[in-house]
């Protein structure tokens, strides 16, 4: 992309307070009370928070403007970049801890990443991952089934101990089968050969869990857009063991004790895949490496069917980079 793309750093908010803005081209601070009225940028940069209600936002500034929509990828890390900062950020906004002081620190983080790679252990040189078209189309209806299956979940519990639900029992129930069949019927549109993919791995029309468990699995994959390495893909899933040896070299480098680090969403969606397919050779509680043995399978279902087109094959083709980090131009 030119250089001459605008950028903006965003930290959101949720509800009815303003997401609080940072144009580094006019070193000038505002705020929107929604991510559609940034309309003179090219690229938008957001922290780690993704609330339910920015994704029809979402939708309009990268299916509908075309606008490359990048969220801050390592939320654990936020305080330790507060810290870097502090002293500029007490200069500058008084305190550490402000809304707009966030939206400049993403800023910092975008254009001095060589600099502070230099004063600490980062995860790697992509602290920014792009939210694709079809993060935008699944992610919201996959955030809303999980909702409903904690809500349900919550639900059972309180039966368990005794309390009838009566009919709202019923009803979430109903609600929560709803919105699997919808995360399917996206998931068909997305990838028509989506249930080509899950014949290979012996699921049918009538695994309801098999196959949302799918579409979120291919959701976080990003297949087509993304097409990362086994090695890559365990490390994201949290399918990988660090030994001791690994964890001493990481206390060295980074100066603070390891924690294993993966996404739980994806993860869940992976798990819930591995339960159906287990289910059908009469196998139950599956372990990491039966989630390993399936998210395997499943790369070499994808590469087996290639190329699997997108949304009509048109936007599938618009060429897309997942994780990008460039530096800003003086």
């Amino acid at each position: 992309m030119s250089e001459s793309v605008k950028r903006v750093f965003v930290d959101t908010a949720n509800g009815a307070k303003p997401h609080r803005c940072y144009d580094p081209d006019r070193d000038e601070f505002f705020e929107v009370r929604r991510l559609k009225d940034l309309k003179d940028y090219g690229e938008v940069y957001i922290d780690s928070s993704l609330f339910p209600g920015m994704w029809a936002d979402l939708r309009i500034l990268v299916i509908d403007r075309g606008v490359r929509v990048f969220y801050f990828a390592w939320p654990w890390m936020w305080r330790e970049f507060r810290q870097i900062f502090r002293d500029q950020l007490r200069e500058r906004f008084g305190k550490i801890k402000t809304d707009y002081g966030d939206a400049w620190i993403l800023y910092k983080i975008y254009a001095g990443f060589e600099d502070i790679s230099k004063m600490v252990w980062l995860p790697s040189k992509q602290p920014f991952q792009e939210i694709t078209w079809i993060d935008v189309e699944m992610k919201p209806l996959l955030m809303k089934e999980k909702i409903f299956s904690q809500g349900l979940r919550r639900l059972r519990q309180y039966e368990s101990q005794g309390i009838d639900m009566g009919a709202g029992m019923d009803l979430f129930e109903k609600r929560f089968e709803e919105a699997r069949r919808e995360i399917i019927a996206k998931a068909k549109e997305i990838w028509p050969r989506f249930m080509k993919v899950a014949a290979k791995l012996g699921l049918d029309e009538d695994d309801l869990g098999g196959l949302t468990g799918l579409a979120g699995t291919l959701t976080y994959l990003g297949w087509p857009l993304r097409k990362p390495s086994m090695h890559k893909l365990r490390r994201y899933f949290g399918l990988y063991r660090p030994s001791k040896e690994d964890k001493l070299k990481f206390m060295e480098r980074a100066g603070k004790k390891f924690h294993k680090r993966y996404s739980g969403s994806a993860r869940r969606y992976l798990n819930m895949l591995t339960k159906a397919i287990l289910a059908k050779e009469g196998r139950c509680l599956p372990k990491a490496r039966d989630e390993k043995d399936v998210l395997k399978k499943l790369i070499e279902a994808l590469k087996g069917l290639e190329p699997v087109e997108g949304l009509g094959g048109a936007k599938a083709a618009q060429p897309r980079v997942l994780s990008i980090f460039a530096p800003m131009s003086s």
